[in-house]
């Protein structure tokens, strides 16, 4: 997948916008492209709103025109995240660096949050129905710690990311799954 890096404050801040967020979100869920009045309705904020955010988001690379429609002599637009990789630049410090943090605190908030609102439909269907626990399966959250060595850890690295990378793409067989991984060397270095 290709991979976009945003660099300056200008980007960072059109990408970080709340409300480009959620809409980013929206559409990397939904399994078909979306309209603005789509859009709109899930937000909570009018179909003009969206076309400005659909617009910022688009001239950074992240949201593109998927097709168009004619409904009731009416052009509709249909809008689709592009399949890339974002790359924030945290791993570069700058002036932008406390936004940045911020930006991916939210973004593990929100998956967290998704996360918990699944487990509470999925508690919901179990108490309400006979319906067995392996036919909605939730997902779960895994901590600890493993001992890599240096190749090892760019390589489970590298076969996380092949596997995002091949199963972006929406399609009317396969469910969003919503993920947030953090895989960092954790290694103390002695004090020099």
């Amino acid at each position: 997948m290709d991979k976009i890096t945003l660099s300056t404050k200008k980007e960072l801040e059109i990408y970080m916008n709340p409300v480009r967020q959620k809409l980013l979100r929206l559409l990397g869920r939904s399994k078909t492209p979306m309209t603005p009045k789509q859009l709109s309705e899930r937000l909570e904020i009018s179909p003009s709103s969206v076309q400005h955010h659909i617009k910022k988001l688009s001239s950074l690379g992240v949201v593109e025109l998927d097709h168009t429609e004619m409904i009731n002599g009416i052009t509709a637009r249909y809008y689709k995240p592009t399949y890339i990789n974002v790359q924030i630049g945290l791993d570069h410090p700058d002036e932008n660096n406390m936004q940045k943090e911020v930006l991916v605190q939210e973004q593990i908030a929100s998956t967290y949050e998704g996360f918990l609102a699944q487990k509470k439909k999925y508690l919901e269907r179990q108490h309400d129905s006979a319906e067995s626990e392996s036919s909605w399966n939730l997902g779960d959250i895994l901590t600890g710690v493993i001992h890599l060595s240096e190749g090892e850890g760019k390589e489970l690295l590298t076969m996380i990311t092949d596997y995002l990378d091949r199963h972006a793409i929406p399609s009317a067989e396969k469910s969003p799954w919503e993920y947030a991984f953090i895989l960092y060397n954790a290694e103390e270095k002695p004090h020099e």
